[in-house]
């Protein structure tokens, strides 16, 4: 008799290979799936309501500036459909804008401590009502609508290297396929997404006297803080020397000299190219939306409260937003336990356990009205035959043989 050699793909003879370790298998009986369900809605509905609470008490309000610029003095009211707004106390009255009578000086510093530049700019002049006091933290946002940060080609149209530090010439650029530099110009930054960098100008917020009151202090918003810090490790300041060898990113220049002192655009010493090591303008900008309807930080205040009044404040209308059918925002917001005012998560909780306390109710009435027993056969099918209390008779085949039925006792 000869020896069968082992298979040669056999597997190990171990608990693993084979499929023999230590496994919990619960049975899911009655008494532990019914109180589970009953569990589970006792706790998500007080967690949902209390996230509800704290939601409500986030004041917030925002308006779409972009008709601004066709708002003549003394001002245009910011229509309803354009302003949202939401406070535990204190209604809001509808914002005015109006936009200069002609085009204003606005001043641009490259990086702090650089030259600065004056530039010609459309300002537009916000006149709103604070009727609370809003707690620090206070944020400021923009927010685009319409606006597709999330197309492949435009996420990928950067290039990390040149972002970290490195002096990357055009051949190597364009090696990594991420900035393609067809103009044959090498641009810093390079790509879709530093191109069109929002570049809107929101200036501090000035207080106005009223017929009561004089003014008061005006607000500030800080920016600093708005960032990740996991986003500002992917960028280090320009490696580049030679200035004049790299230019400045199309929709960028009417922010820097140009002709006919710097036919070329192209960056000098008194006109560098930005840090964007520490400008957490762009560090935001930079990390790209989901959707096509997103907001942005660009400012924030942990230190001071913003008191009641009125104010004022001015926009630099830089950023083209009509081209693509696109509205800008203002947002400004206190933040709660959970961010900005959403109540997205608080009424999920309160769903769930809406949803997992009827489950509870519905099965424990099946329960009660059609009880089942555990370890009952006669539910148990095998592929379709006979149970052991439904099966046929012990038959023969059709050679006479007896046919043994598989439930039939040895």
């Amino acid at each position: 008799m000869m020896d069968h050699e082992p298979p040669k793909h056999r597997p190990p003879n171990t608990s693993f290979k084979q499929q023999r370790l230590k496994a919990w298998q619960p049975i899911l009986t009655a008494k532990s799936v019914l109180p589970t369900f009953f569990i589970m809605g006792i706790l998500f509905a007080p967690l949902g309501g209390l996230l509800v609470w704290r939601n409500n008490k986030v004041t917030e309000f925002s308006f779409d500036y972009t008709d601004c610029t066709s708002a003549t003095l003394p001002g245009t009211t910011v229509p309803d459909s354009n302003f949202v707004h939401s406070s535990p106390v204190g209604a809001f009255a509808n914002p005015t804008y109006s936009i200069a009578p002609s085009k204003v000086n606005a001043t641009f510093y490259a990086q702090p401590g650089s030259s600065p530049w004056m530039y010609l700019v459309d300002r537009c002049t916000v006149n709103f009502t604070l009727p609370v006091d809003l707690q620090p933290p206070v944020m400021l946002y923009y927010k685009l609508t319409n606006f597709y940060q999330n197309h492949r080609k435009y996420t990928k149209s950067l290039d990390y290297k040149q972002l970290a530090g490195d002096a990357a010439e055009i051949p190597a650029i364009r090696g990594r396929k991420g900035c393609p530099l067809e103009s044959g110009e090498l641009i810093y930054p390079c790509g879709l997404i530093a191109n069109s960098l929002f570049n809107d100008t929101f200036y501090p917020v000035r207080s106005v006297a009223t017929d009561t009151a004089p003014p008061g202090d005006g607000y500030t918003f800080q920016e600093t803080g708005i960032a990740w810090a996991s986003d500002k490790d992917k960028y280090g300041k320009y490696g580049y020397t030679n200035l004049s060898s790299i230019y400045i990113p199309e929709n960028w220049r009417p922010r820097y000299p140009g002709p006919p002192s710097n036919p070329t655009y192209a960056y000098s010493a008194d006109f560098p190219p930005p840090n964007i090591e520490t400008d957490e303008h762009f560090q935001v900008w930079m990390r790209t939306a989901g959707w096509p309807t997103f907001l942005k930080p660009y400012g924030r205040n942990d230190q001071t409260v913003f008191k009641a009044g009125q104010y004022q404040m001015d926009i630099d209308m830089n950023f083209p937003i009509t081209t693509y059918g696109g509205r800008k925002h203002v947002v400004i917001t206190t933040l709660g336990a959970t961010g900005g005012r959403n109540n997205f998560l608080g009424i999920g909780f309160i769903v769930a356990a809406i949803l997992s306390a009827g489950l509870g109710i519905i099965f424990t009435a099946f329960h009660i009205a059609k009880p089942r027993i555990i370890g009952d056969h006669s539910k148990i099918s095998f592929g379709g035959e006979a149970t052991s209390h439904t099966r046929s008779p012990n038959r023969d085949d059709a050679g006479g043989n007896r046919i043994r039925s598989r439930y039939e006792d040895d």
